[in-house]
């Protein structure tokens, strides 16, 4: 997987990955920080995947943080005919 989403528990992943390229955010609501990890292939994309893992953690805060990781996926935008 060339991105991942993780919750951080005393101040280190929950989850641990091998991708060495990270973006440090916190959740909008509350305090919970997480760590979104990224391959090399992902550097073009990193600014459209803070943008779904933003709206993943805010999602998730419904649901008071309880998972370690969070799933995130790849819509391509669709054009309208």
């Amino acid at each position: 997987m060339p991105v991942t989403l993780t919750k951080i528990v005393d101040g280190k992943p929950a989850v641990k990955d091998t991708l060495e390229n990270e973006h440090i955010l916190q959740c909008s609501l509350c305090d919970q920080m997480y760590r979104l990890g990224y391959s090399d292939n992902e550097w073009n994309r990193v600014k459209d995947w803070l943008t779904i893992a933003e709206r993943a953690i805010r999602e998730d805060h419904k649901r008071k943080h309880q998972a370690e990781s969070l799933h995130l996926e790849w819509k391509p935008m669709r054009r309208k005919r």
